[in-house]
C-alpha cells in the first residue's frame, strides 16, 4: 500500500511540474522590452570610471600629467573622456530600456539589441529553467541557462550569471514588460 501512495505522489508532482513548465512557456510567449538590467560590475564599472574622470590630474603638477597621462593639460583629456563615458553611458541605457525579447510558439526567438540581434531557438527544462540556444550575427551558436525567476501576462524577470574571464560570477537581473503578443 505504501509503494502505491509513493507512486501516485511521484506520478502527481510529476504532472504538476510539466502543467508548472506548460503554464510558464504559455506566458512567456509574446514580445518583452526590457525595462532595466541589475547588474553590479556594470553599474560599479560605471561608477568608478566617472570618478576616475573627475578626478585624474587632481593635486598632480603638469610633469606629473604628462608621464602618467601623456599631456600636461589634463582638463582637455578629461573632457574628451567625459564625452566618450557620456557616449558609452547612452548606449548602455539604450540596451537597457530598449531591447525586444520574442518568444515564438514554434521554439525560436528573437532578440533584438539597438543595433544588433540574435535569433535561436528555446524551452523551459525540467527544473524551469529557461534555455536559448542563441545564434549571433557571425553565425556562432551558444546555449545559455537563464533563470526565469518570474513571469506574469505583464512583467517578465531574467537571471542570467556567467563566469567572467578572472572566475568571478556576473550577475545580471534583467526586468521586461509585455510588448506584444
Amino acid at each position: 500500500m505504501l509503494k502505491s501512495s509513493y507512486g501516485v505522489c511521484l506520478l502527481g508532482l510529476s504532472v504538476l511540474l510539466y502543467s508548472c513548465k506548460d503554464v510558464k512557456q504559455q506566458k512567456l510567449l509574446g514580445k518583452w522590452q526590457s525595462e532595466k538590467i541589475e547588474n553590479r560590475n556594470k553599474d560599479d564599472f560605471f561608477s568608478n570610471s566617472r570618478i576616475f574622470i573627475d578626478t585624474m590630474g587632481n593635486g598632480n603638477t603638469e610633469q606629473v600629467n604628462l608621464q602618467l597621462y601623456g599631456v600636461a593639460n589634463v582638463d582637455s583629456l578629461r573632457s574628451i573622456l567625459k564625452r566618450q563615458f557620456d557616449s558609452a553611458y547612452t548606449v548602455q541605457q539604450a540596451i537597457d530600456t530598449q531591447s525586444i525579447f520574442t518568444f515564438n510558439e514554434d521554439g525560436s526567438m528573437l532578440l533584438r539589441f539597438p543595433g544588433r540581434e540574435e535569433t535561436g531557438k528555446w524551452t523551459i527544462d525540467k527544473t524551469g529553467r529557461l534555455i536559448l540556444d542563441e545564434t549571433n550575427e557571425m553565425g556562432q551558436t551558444e546555449r545559455v541557462n537563464v533563470e526565469l525567476t518570474s513571469v506574469s501576462e505583464t512583467k517578465l524577470v531574467l537571471t542570467f550569471v556567467r563566469k567572467t574571464e578572472q572566475g568571478d560570477l556576473d550577475t545580471s537581473k534583467v526586468t521586461f514588460r509585455r510588448s506584444g503578443k
